[in-house]
């Protein structure tokens, strides 16, 4: 009981003799706001897009994966080109490469042409990818699905 009784006051004495500071408050009329809204990214990849074109038979493939810091790798993995005959049942028509960069922010597919059959309707899937430097670096990954173009 007098061990109890013992650590309770001086638990309260302690709490009690906190040093205390003398600080200066801001006027209202001294805050500035600022009114642009910006998004808040989460995780790696900040901004990713793919989209294609149909150009003379060939299907034409643009796309971006973009980081706020430079990443150890950034760009597109499992990217394939699907096919369909009447845009519900898709098939794999062909995989490519992955398309990846090191050292950097951003990874840009710029107008890359791929021969294809005409007479089906194309999509790309793909994933967007960045990989942190340094031993436990984390990485991400998005899924991403272009838009449909059809090929005559």
């Amino acid at each position: 009981m007098k061990k109890a009784f013992l650590t309770l006051s001086v638990a309260g004495t302690l709490a009690f003799c906190v040093p205390t500071m003398p600080v200066k408050a801001i006027s209202s009329e001294n805050i500035q706001t600022n009114t642009t809204v910006q998004p808040i990214a989460e995780g790696l990849i900040y901004k990713y897009t793919l989209s294609i074109s149909a150009s003379n038979g060939e299907l034409i493939i643009n796309g971006s994966t973009m980081s706020n810091d430079t990443m150890k790798s950034i760009g597109f993995k499992d990217i394939e080109i699907e096919r369909s005959s009447d845009r519900i049942n898709w098939s794999t028509e062909t995989s490519l490469n992955d398309k990846l960069s090191s050292s950097a922010t951003e990874y840009r597919l710029t107008n890359h042409s791929v021969d294809v059959d005409g007479g089906y309707y194309y999509r790309v899937t793909c994933k967007h990818y960045a990989k942190e430097s340094g031993l436990f670096g984390s990485s991400q990954s998005i899924d991403n699905t272009s838009n449909v173009v059809y090929i005559s």
